[in-house]
C-alpha cells in the first residue's frame, strides 16, 4: 500500500471531517451517502482479498470525472445510495484492511486524473473526491472502535 495515498487520505479527510462537524447540514448528509457508497462498493469484496478493495476503490476514482476527461466540468454528483441496509440494525463496518486498499485504490486513480487536495474545507466548497476520503477515515474510525471492543459486545 501506499504510505502517501494513506497519508493524503488521512489529512484531507481529516479536515473535511472537522468541517463537517461544524455544523454544515448539506455536507452532513453528502458525507453520509458516501460512508453509504463505500460499504456498498466494499460489500462485495473479501476481507481475505484485499486487492478487489483496491480495485473498488480505483473504479470509485475513475467515475468522478467525465468521460471527455476535462477537468473544468463538473465532477459527479454525490451517490443515490440508502444511508442503511435495514432500519432494525447497524450495518456491519467493513474490515479495516479493505478499507485501507479501497483509500489507496481511490487516491491513487484521482491524483491520475489531476486532483489534488485544496483548501476546499476552509472556502465552504467540499469536492467529491474529499468527502469520499472523509467517509473512508470515518468507517475507519468505526472499524479501529469496533476491533476494540471485546467479542460479547461487537
Amino acid at each position: 500500500m501506499s504510505a502517501v495515498a494513506l497519508r493524503l487520505t488521512d489529512e484531507v479527510g481529516q479536515a473535511v471531517l472537522d468541517w463537517v462537524a461544524g455544523g454544515d447540514l448539506s455536507a452532513s448528509a453528502a458525507l453520509d451517502q458516501h460512508v453509504a457508497a463505500v460499504r456498498g462498493e466494499l460489500a462485495a469484496c473479501r476481507p481475505e482479498s484485499p486487492g478487489s478493495a483496491r480495485l473498488a476503490g480505483e473504479a470509485a476514482g475513475q467515475r468522478v470525472r467525465p468521460a471527455s476527461g476535462d477537468p473544468a466540468s463538473p465532477v459527479a454528483a454525490c451517490p443515490d445510495t440508502p444511508f442503511a441496509d435495514s432500519a432494525w440494525y447497524a450495518d456491519a463496518t467493513p474490515p479495516l484492511r479493505l478499507l485501507l486498499h479501497y483509500a489507496c485504490g481511490f487516491v491513487e486513480a484521482v491524483v491520475r486524473a489531476d486532483w489534488w487536495p485544496g483548501e476546499t474545507a476552509a472556502t465552504g466548497l467540499v469536492d467529491f473526491e474529499a468527502l469520499r476520503l472523509a467517509a473512508v477515515c470515518r468507517l475507519v474510525s468505526q472499524a479501529e472502535s469496533a476491533a476494540a471492543l471485546p467479542p460479547d459486545l461487537r
